[in-house]
C-alpha cells in the first residue's frame, strides 16, 4: 500500500506530460475557406446578386504539419494567414477557443481589420473572421464581409 501511495505523484506528473494548450497533431491537413457573407449595402440588385453568388465557394489546400509547426500550436497556425502587410494583434487562446484581430495595410486581405474568433482541438482548428472593407468603387463605398477558415487533421502526411 506505501508503494502504491507513494507511486501517485510520480503518475500525476506522467499525466501532466501530454500536449500543452493549442498544440495540434502533425500530418497531413486540409485547409477550407469559404465566403460567409458578402453585404453590399445600396447595391444594385445585379451586383448584389453577383456578390450572393460568392458565398458558399470554397478553396481548399492541404499542406505537411511537422513536428515542429504542430507543436508551435494554434497561435503560428492564425499568424501564417498573414499575407502581406498583416500582423495579429490581441491573440488570445486557452480551454479550446480563440479571438484575435487581423490587421492588413494595403487592403491585402479584403478588410483593413478582421475579427477572428475560433476553436480547436489536436485534430481540428476552425476560424470565422468578420470586417469591413471601404473602397470607393463599392456602391455606398463598404460591405462588409465574414469568412470561414476550417482546418482538419486528415492523415499521416504523404512520404
Amino acid at each position: 500500500m506505501k508503494h502504491a501511495l507513494a507511486a501517485l505523484p510520480l503518475l500525476a506528473l506522467l499525466a501532466a506530460c501530454g500536449k500543452a494548450d493549442g498544440e495540434l497533431d502533425p500530418g497531413n491537413w486540409k485547409n477550407t475557406m469559404a465566403m460567409t457573407k458578402f453585404d453590399i449595402p445600396g447595391a444594385p440588385p445585379e451586383v448584389a446578386a453577383r456578390a450572393k453568388a460568392m458565398l458558399g465557394q470554397s478553396q481548399t489546400t492541404e499542406a505537411c504539419m511537422s513536428e515542429a509547426e504542430a507543436r508551435a500550436g494554434v497561435r503560428t497556425m492564425s499568424s501564417s494567414m498573414q499575407q502581406g502587410e498583416c500582423t495579429m494583434e490581441d491573440f488570445k487562446q486557452g480551454s479550446g477557443t480563440m479571438s484575435g484581430t487581423l490587421v492588413c495595410k494595403g487592403g491585402s486581405f479584403g478588410a483593413p481589420k478582421m475579427a477572428m474568433t475560433g476553436t480547436y482541438t489536436p485534430q481540428k482548428v476552425t476560424m470565422v473572421m468578420a470586417g469591413e472593407m471601404t473602397d470607393g468603387k463599392l456602391p455606398g463605398g463598404k460591405a462588409n464581409m465574414e469568412m470561414t477558415l476550417t482546418s482538419e487533421r486528415t492523415g499521416d502526411c504523404a512520404k
